[in-house]
């Protein structure tokens, strides 16, 4: 995990904890998990958080990408400038 959690690989691989429900997990069912430890289940949920943020601002970005091709049409852009 980096994180030193490998305690916990055992029970996620156990309950086929992939990438996808770990995005889901809040406290309760992290504690069904194992995660017995307070700190630990905080840590986990913040590293998710910021997980989510980063995941959004890089769909954001793609979004803004996708829209600027659209919006150009295959036409020529301006020439830049050499100077």
């Amino acid at each position: 995990m980096g994180m030193n959690m490998d305690q916990y690989i055992a029970e996620f691989t156990a309950k086929s904890v992939d990438g996808k429900k770990l995005m889901e997990l809040d406290s309760r069912r992290l504690k069904e998990l194992g995660v017995s430890s307070h700190r630990d289940r905080s840590t986990i949920k913040r590293k998710l958080r910021d997980m989510k943020k980063a995941q959004e601002k890089l769909e954001k970005q793609q979004a803004k990408k996708e829209k600027e091709a659209a919006r150009s049409g295959g036409r020529p852009g301006k020439p830049e400038s050499a100077c």
